[in-house]
């Protein structure tokens, strides 16, 4: 494996990393990448702008829990 990634693949674990936790090589293969495209890094922002904004609109999973138990 090659740490030479394409945009579309990219774009694809960046979005996989909102569901998982990707791997060491996977997050070095994007690192790699954006140092040299601009509009990686720009989507990439604005995944994790997204994510904090989700974050912040959603309780927390034991938060759910102690409202309904009152």
């Amino acid at each position: 494996m090659t740490l030479k990634i394409t945009c579309k693949e990219v774009h694809r674990l960046t979005s996989e990393g909102l569901d998982r936790e990707l791997s060491v090589v996977e997050r070095a293969r994007i690192q790699v990448h954006l140092l040299v495209c601009h509009a990686c890094r720009n989507f990439t922002h604005q995944m994790q702008l997204l994510r904090r904004a989700m974050r912040q609109l959603m309780p927390a999973p034991d938060d759910d829990r102690e409202a309904g138990g009152r």
